[in-house]
């Protein structure tokens, strides 16, 4: 057998044997599906949404719509003070003590004045903040109207916008209500990311620390004297990758069945964007992706002298990987904007800023073409030059390396 693949098999083996392996391997496919089915649960009825004491004081005319807001979604409206400070008081001790979880407290002029205080525990409820202004932006009008001598009724009618329901046109001219679509998009683009993260890391990681135990323990020595610096380190990358391959074979699997058979056998809408095509873009882009932390990554582990140092040497490698998780949502809403399109182009986060761009709104062919060229290229240099770290790194000891130092051993012919 070959002395790369004998290598590769052994890692495999190691691999596959981890307690993480199998765990990240059964709870991949929950996580996948688990956001595709959240979502519509979420949207089917405002079940969901807990319930919420708002305290009021003043703006009696207002208090009917805001029960009626309230009451749609099983909350209530409890009664403060007229006068001002004592509301405050109030409002404030509730707030503080859990009774209530949002105060509004409003003067009698408060529609000429044209601003008012809502006071929260969290401030995070866009849904009712949002539906407490428009009451209050309804009544404002109507007060206006009244001192103005207009028929609040005509004014009404002026200022009705019309009810636009945003459809998103699929490839095959479907429709599908927007505001779903974008809620499953997005769980959906997060769960994928974070495979993708969570399995290039995890493996690069393990070959670094792989890597540097074999050379900290002088057990590369008695390795080197029966294969080649580069056998071992390609076959160090082979191992693990072809444990992820058959990882991402199982998620791709039971995902389809989840998809396929369990969506409908409970009735559920799951999102467009999780299909079989796209599954496979997550496999695709694992395949680069991986190549090129665990080619990087290996030679990390070859020029480090103990686990600090590694994790002080591939820092700098993980701020590209945290970059795209950190812009997921500037990616999802802006797909085509110019900083998406250049870090979909640039190797380090292109594997996965592409896979965005894919779920969201397929870019072009030649852009998906130029990234994966891109990428290749990328893997195939690195590859070469970590193979020249490696070959110089592995044997040395006894000093802590900068990581300029170690770049250079890398021109080394």
């Amino acid at each position: 057998m070959n002395k790369t693949l004998r290598v590769a098999r052994h890692e495999f083996r190691t691999t596959a044997a981890n307690k993480a392996f199998v765990i990240i391997t059964i709870l991949g496919p929950f996580l996948i599906f688990g956001v595709a089915v959240l979502p519509t649960i979420l949207a089917r009825s405002n079940a969901t949404l807990p319930s919420v004491t708002l305290a009021l004081s003043g703006g009696a005319d207002v208090r009917p719509a805001l029960e009626a807001v309230l009451s749609a979604r099983g909350s209530r409206v409890a009664i403060l003070p007229a006068e001002p400070e004592a509301a405050e008081a109030a409002a404030r001790a509730g707030l503080l003590s859990g009774e209530y979880d949002g105060a509004l407290i409003l003067a009698p002029d408060w529609a000429s004045r044209k601003s008012v205080r809502l006071l929260t525990k969290t401030g995070t409820d866009v849904a009712l903040n949002g539906a407490i202004e428009a009451v209050l932006g309804d009544a404002a009008r109507r007060s206006h109207a009244l001192a103005s001598g207009i028929d609040p009724a005509v004014v009404q009618r002026m200022l009705e916008a019309p009810a636009m329901t945003v459809m998103k046109l699929g490839k095959e001219a479907n429709e599908k209500g927007a505001v779903e679509e974008y809620i499953g998009v997005l769980m959906t683009v997060m769960a994928f990311v974070m495979l993708l993260y969570m399995t290039v890391l995890l493996y690069g990681q393990l070959i670094g620390r792989s890597v540097l135990q074999e050379k900290t323990a002088k057990t590369v020595e008695i390795m080197l004297s029966s294969v080649s610096s580069r056998q071992l380190m390609v076959g160090k990358i082979l191992g693990p990758g072809l444990a992820g391959l058959i990882q991402y074979g199982v998620w791709l699997g039971l995902a389809l069945v989840g998809v396929k058979a369990l969506g409908p056998a409970l009735h559920l809408s799951l999102p467009s964007v999780l299909n079989s095509a796209n599954l496979i873009w997550l496999v695709v882009f694992f395949l680069p992706a991986y190549s090129l932390y665990a080619s990087i990554y290996a030679a990390l582990g070859a020029g480090a002298e103990d686990e600090q140092h590694l994790a002080q040497l591939a820092w700098p490698l993980l701020l590209f990987l945290i970059l795209p998780m950190v812009l997921v949502s500037f990616l999802v809403t802006n797909p085509n904007a110019t900083v998406s399109v250049f870090l979909s182009f640039f190797p380090l986060t292109s594997p996965i800023v592409m896979l965005i761009r894919v779920l969201v709104s397929p870019p072009p062919a030649w852009q998906l073409a130029l990234s994966l060229g891109l990428m290749a290229l990328t893997v195939w240099g690195a590859a070469v030059l970590a193979g020249k770290v490696f070959r110089v790194g592995i044997l040395m000891t006894g000093k802590r390396r900068k990581l300029g130092e170690i770049l250079r051993w890398a021109r080394q012919p």
